[in-house]
């Protein structure tokens, strides 16, 4: 994600009214300059050779964070969210390394007497891990979502009940979700959202987005929009999450402030694809892809879109997000 919207794009797309141009532009150029260098240093042997174990870890812990940061900034700037889906993996992939090198400092003498979890739940760190976990579901990468208890178990004296029913639809082994949130408010009002017979969960979630923003009082981003440049956006993740794993018809509070329809909209588009995978979906011997993926098979693709567009792609390209009437863009294989 390294192209940056010029002002018009800003202003034509943004999807956070709160969010401003010269707020957004430092935090992407920021961004963008930050994450690769991290990458680019790990490669240089002659760099990495007098670098200790808490520089290590110091430095694959920022770009974790930067990524998880910059798929926020990007959402309420109005990427696409093919683009954002596509970066999903490689920000995973970054926390999974940050892991590694935080364990490994935490063997150290120095470590040992300060380690802390990876995503500390009962701290800022649970800010995190809820938008690893929701930005996970909703961008379809169910799948992957396995591998994140290793990030969240990790020196964490409890689990959350919000993040275990969320991951519950994807892992079995997990027991019994506990009954109590880590952070206590808003997130506990969610867990009756669960409980609650499918009728009712319409209603619950649209008093729970109304009090969302003032409930939230005491989390790291709130009042964020007043604080210079720590401002991303103000989204109910999980609000999304859970209406999209719940099935809630969301037509009540689809308007609210703070509640990132079009993630959920995004997600069903993948009912056909209940584990989330990003293979490509057949559909009556068809081939097809979704944009942001890598194409299959080389050959001439259309767009089943209205109108439908067709464009050849070779093996690997990156399939096109047209800005769909469907919320995005699925192509189906035509000929070689």
């Amino acid at each position: 994600m390294k192209n940056i919207f010029s002002l018009t794009e800003f202003l034509q797309k943004k999807r956070e009214s709160l969010f401003d141009y010269a707020t957004y532009l430092d935090l992407a150029q920021d961004l963008t300059i930050r994450i690769p260098r991290v990458g680019r240093n790990m490669k240089n042997s002659e760099w990495m050779a007098d670098k200790d174990a808490a520089q290590l870890m110091m430095m694959t812990q920022s770009r974790a964070w930067n990524s998880i940061n910059l798929l926020s900034i990007n959402y309420s700037a109005g990427v696409s969210l093919a683009v954002l889906r596509s970066f999903y993996p490689t920000a995973l992939e970054y926390w999974e390394e940050y892991a590694k090198y935080d364990k490994a400092y935490d063997a150290t003498p120095e470590g040992r007497e300060t380690y802390v979890a990876h995503l500390p739940l009962l701290g800022e760190g649970f800010d995190q891990a809820n938008r690893l976990v929701c930005l996970g579901i909703l961008l379809g990468w169910g799948h992957l979502l396995p591998r994140l208890p290793d990030l969240l178990d990790y020196h964490n004296p409890r689990r959350d009940g919000m993040l275990e029913r969320l991951l519950a639809f994807y892992l079995s082994e997990r027991g019994t979700p506990p009954d109590e949130c880590t952070r206590h408010r808003p997130y506990f009002k969610t867990l009756k959202i669960f409980a609650a017979p499918k009728e009712k969960r319409s209603e619950l979630m649209a008093g729970y987005l109304d009090d969302w923003y003032h409930a939230s009082r005491r989390e790291p981003y709130h009042d964020s929009h007043t604080r210079g440049t720590s401002f991303m956006g103000y989204w109910s993740w999980e609000a999304a999450a859970i209406t999209y794993l719940l099935d809630i018809d969301d037509h009540s509070y689809r308007d609210a402030q703070f509640y990132p329809g079009d993630l959920v909209d995004f997600a069903r588009t993948q009912r056909n694809n209940p584990n989330g995978s990003s293979a490509p979906a057949q559909a009556d011997g068809e081939l097809r892809a979704n944009a942001g993926e890598p194409c299959p098979k080389a050959g001439m693709w259309e767009a089943l879109d209205i109108a439908p567009q067709t464009k050849l792609y070779e093996q690997g390209e990156m399939m096109l997000d047209l800005g769909s009437a469907y919320g995005w863009t699925v192509w189906r294989y035509m000929e070689s």
